[in-house]
């Protein structure tokens, strides 16, 4: 999902005294319901205060859609529909943003998750030629559509020349109307047709306006979460949310943590991590991980208790290790972890390192146990940076 995109959202507690202190959260969309629930508890202590939404960013396939980018957005609304771009990543987009532009759809993202989730109810042909503009005018599109037009007639007027049930006279005839058809000015063609009113032309194709569309009210906002999360759909919330905080702070007990959901972005995890260092006014560095919750598969991580000194960076890589390799049992993992007392982050990921690298080999899932059987592997494993372990285990911290 690359390609797909999200939708960065920050929220901060509304209607209190000391604002720049107030709890406050960026959520990425979209995001497991529960998840989003928990940050806006965090962020609202519980429902005793409210929240605003501050800024909202957008990235690939959501920057081609139209939808309210304000305060006045349902965050809720605005996940369920990030949800369902998401599931379908395979809807153009384009054509979803062009008919929700020209069938009078509303900004919001209930609607526009409406539309995708039925947007292979959308009335839409293509053109039989490629638009060569960037940004294509009326005409652009009308000669897209009369070329079209053009296109359709001749291939009926050949599958009739083929025909043996018709005489040599009516061949010509038609012979003489696709002579015709060839100097009929596209662009001319196209603007009488459209002027009918039974099209609607868009960069991304033809709709017809005759028929009955979608119905923008066919999922209310819990029946589209449900639609988008659950029904038949595959999700599954595979989630480490690490709450950041000040060194000095969380030593003091002070909570004014932020929590991060993994894994992100590399280069978003270390602007988040900055722009919470510098309203706290130290450096990055000094940002630690107070406290965390697991999700999904890494729940099978319940029984390890991962140091608060471990570097949030690292808890992310081991989070994308994870989410990128769906095949890979987090189960045996914790378990081999155990039997051999790796215990710290680093050897956690190489760990998985090695056994996502196996799966991408052998294109089947591998028990960890598999690894035990050459001691070359597992000397690889056990040893890193030249130094040789004894017991044919990892440093690894305490349980």
């Amino acid at each position: 999902m690359n390609g797909i995109g999200c939708i960065k959202v920050d929220i901060a507690m509304s209607g209190s005294a000391y604002h720049a202190h107030a709890p406050h959260d960026s959520v990425t969309l979209p995001m497991a319901p529960d998840d989003l629930q928990n940050a806006i508890d965090k962020v609202t202590r519980y429902g005793t205060h409210g929240f605003n939404i501050e800024d909202i960013q957008v990235s690939g396939a959501f920057e081609k859609l139209h939808f309210v980018e304000d305060e006045l957005v349902s965050l809720r609304a605005m996940n369920a529909m990030a949800e369902c771009v998401k599931r379908n990543p395979d809807i153009d987009y384009d054509a979803v943003r062009d008919y929700c532009d020209n069938f009078d759809v509303p900004v919001d993202p209930l609607m526009v998750g409406n539309v995708i989730m039925q947007a292979e109810e959308m009335p839409l042909t293509g053109y039989s030629v490629d638009i060569e503009n960037e940004h294509p005018t009326p005409m652009d599109l009308q000669r897209a559509y009369g070329l079209t037009l053009i296109d359709r007639a001749s291939e009926e007027l050949g599958a009739c020349m083929e025909d043996n049930r018709l005489t040599d006279g009516t061949k010509a005839s038609l012979a003489g109307i696709s002579e015709l058809l060839s100097n009929v000015p596209a662009e001319a063609l196209g603007a009488k047709m459209e002027s009918g009113g039974d099209v609607c032309l868009t960069p991304s194709g033809i709709f017809d306006r005759n028929s009955d569309g979608i119905d923008l009210m066919k999922y209310d906002l819990p029946e589209l979460i449900q639609a988008a999360f659950d029904g038949d759909r595959d999700f599954v919330p595979d989630r480490i949310v690490v709450y950041a905080e000040s060194r000095e702070k969380a030593k003091a007990g002070i909570d004014i943590s932020q929590p991060l959901t993994l894994p992100m972005d590399s280069g978003d995890l270390q602007d988040a991590i900055k722009a919470f260092a510098d309203m706290e006014g130290v450096e990055p560095g000094d940002i630690v991980m107070s406290d965390y919750e697991l999700h999904g598969r890494f729940l099978e991580y319940s029984w390890h208790d991962f140091d608060m000194d471990e570097p949030i960076a690292d808890m992310n890589r081991f989070a994308q290790i994870v989410v990128d390799h769906p095949d890979l049992s987090v189960e045996e993992l914790f378990y081999y972890n155990d039997e051999h007392e790796i215990y710290d982050i680093d050897g956690i990921i190489e760990v998985a390192e090695q056994f996502a690298s196996r799966l991408a080999e052998e294109s089947h899932e591998v028990g960890l146990d598999e690894l035990e059987e050459s001691k070359c592997d597992e000397a690889e494993l056990v040893n890193s940076g030249g130094e040789t372990v004894e017991d044919n285990t990892l440093p690894g911290g305490e349980r």
